[in-house]
Parts: C-alpha cells; sequence; structure tokens
C-alpha cells in the first residue's frame, strides 16, 4: 500500500513538473532577420528554447546592445514576436515575466547561438519597444 502511494505520488510530481514547462516543438519559432524568416528545426533547438524561456534554471544579465547594433526577431509561427536576440543576448517580450524582467537583455546560452548565420540582420532602434 505504501509503495503504491509512494509510486501515485512520484508519477503527479513529475507530471506536474513536467506541466510547468511550455513544449516549444521544431516548426513552432521562426528567427527572422531583415528580409527572411528561418524555422527552428532542429529538436534539441526547440528543446532549448523551452528550457530557457520556461527553465527553473539561472538566467544571466548581458549588457544593453547600443542603438544600430545588428539584431534578430525570435517569433512564433503564430506571428507574435516572442523576443529580440543578438548574437549572444535575448530580451524577451512579455513570456514567464516572473523569469525575465521588463527592459533587460540575458545572456544567449550557448547552444542557441549561431542559429541566425546567413540571416541579414535587422538594426536595433532606439528606444526598444517594452518587455514584460
Amino acid at each position: 500500500m505504501v509503495k503504491a502511494f509512494g509510486a501515485v505520488l512520484a508519477t503527479v510530481v513529475i507530471s506536474a513538473t513536467s506541466a510547468s514547462a511550455k513544449e516549444i516543438r521544431p516548426g513552432d519559432l521562426l528567427l527572422c532577420g531583415a528580409r527572411h524568416c528561418r524555422a527552428v528545426t532542429q529538436p534539441a533547438q526547440a528543446r532549448g528554447f523551452a528550457s530557457f524561456l520556461w527553465g527553473a534554471g539561472p538566467t544571466h544579465r548581458a549588457p544593453t546592445p547600443r542603438g544600430g547594433s545588428p539584431f534578430f526577431q525570435l517569433r512564433w509561427t503564430s506571428g507574435p514576436v516572442a523576443a529580440a536576440l543578438t548574437r549572444t543576448a535575448i530580451r524577451v517580450y512579455g513570456l514567464n515575466c516572473g523569469r525575465f524582467r521588463r527592459g533587460r537583455w540575458y545572456v544567449l546560452p550557448r547552444g542557441l547561438r549561431g542559429l541566425t548565420a546567413g540571416l541579414e540582420p535587422k538594426r536595433l532602434r532606439v528606444p526598444v519597444p517594452r518587455s514584460c
């Protein structure tokens, strides 16, 4: 009886933990430059964005890029912009506001860098749109 209760409790805890993280599937996100967008199609990259955006691990602040700096947009395929990103930093717009603060840039995890290779960047305007 105690073993069965323990197994049920473990299942509930695991389910609640995995349900709290948003699932991002390959093709759910687009990386957009000045003229073109490219879908995030690799499962590891989609999981990397989900883990970064909704995970429990620490996020680290990055310096705010200067006006005119090259940047890209991270968009949902359904249309809305999720974030602005440079080669090494990301600023999240309205997602998980408990994890990300308004107007702050965060270090982009190494596994998510280089995904914009071959895209022509946009230029960062001043002021940058508000987030969270």
